[in-house]
């Protein structure tokens, strides 16, 4: 008997064996995880009901691309032309890079058409100084009988700055004729905005708010009232500054108190100190 043969086709016959197995255990871990991956794109929807929590619209799973942006805040005060932006110059002052204008003449704004009239108002060198780099972000704008607050932000590829160094707000009361009238802005410049990495696939919507919710930062028997992308100062680095894609969620909560969350778009991690982190010699 060739025991030599024998044994070889043991061994052949234990490794296929081995094989198989492995390949169903491969294939059920697979399907385990499909079915795990599965369940939480369904389960958030879902969640959110069991606790009472609504949302005005629907949660999108689009997954949009952003970049680390490197940005300077700009000198305005220098940038002003004494003929183009004279009515500027005399009608404004500069403190720590925050240009504050108080307007010589009434300048009408529709607040019927608010991104229309915004726009137009932004085309005008002798009320407003680069005005072209600014579009109308709603989100953070305020509109009410008091006194509205019309905000606009550069952008980077379609996605607006939400952040305090790359603003203009209009000021606009109403008359007693019930037309609106600016009656001052503040104004942040950025210069020098340059990625500092490529491109790269942002969370979703659906995505940020399952950990949102897991880090319970929704309160039962809340809202989400609007969700929103836009880039965040989270670092600065002597005169630079660097910036993040955030998701922002703004939730009202069973009390009527109104609350912004903040989720890095890039790391899926809820941003939870709004402190800027300085580095003096990187």
């Amino acid at each position: 008997m060739d025991f030599r043969k024998i044994e070889w086709i043991f061994f052949i016959a234990f490794f296929g064996i081995n094989i198989f197995l492995f390949s169903i255990y491969w294939s059920g871990r697979h399907e385990q995880s499909l079915v795990t991956n599965s369940d939480q794109r369904e389960d958030i929807s879902q969640r959110l009901q069991n606790d009472d929590i609504h949302y005005k619209g629907t949660i999108s799973d689009q997954h949009f691309e952003g970049y680390y942006l490197s940005a300077e805040q700009d000198d305005l005060f220098g940038l002003l032309d004494e003929e183009v932006n004279a009515s500027v110059r005399s009608s404004s002052y500069v403190s720590d890079k925050v240009l504050t204008s108080t307007p010589l003449e009434n300048i009408k704004f529709d607040l019927k058409e608010t991104k229309k009239s915004f726009n137009e108002v932004m085309r005008d060198p002798q009320f407003i100084l680069a005005g072209d780099q600014y579009m109308y972000v709603s989100s953070i704008s305020k509109k009410d009988d008091e006194g509205s607050k019309i905000v606009g932000a550069q952008s980077y590829e379609d996605i607006p700055f939400i952040d305090e160094t790359s603003r203009i707000t209009l000021s606009v009361e109403a008359s007693s004729d019930e037309t609106s009238h600016i009656t001052g802005y503040t104004q942040t410049l950025l210069k020098d905005i340059e990625p500092l990495r490529e491109k790269m696939s942002l969370y979703s919507e659906k995505e940020i708010l399952n950990t949102l919710y897991i880090n319970n930062n929704i309160p039962p028997g809340s809202t989400i009232q609007e969700i929103y992308l836009g880039y965040f100062r989270t670092l600065e680095v002597r005169e630079k500054n660097v910036y993040v894609p955030v998701w922002f969620v703004r939730i009202e909560n069973a009390d009527k108190v109104v609350q912004i969350e903040k989720v890095n778009a890039i790391s899926n991690q809820v941003i939870s100190n709004n402190s800027v982190s300085k580095v003096e010699n990187p």
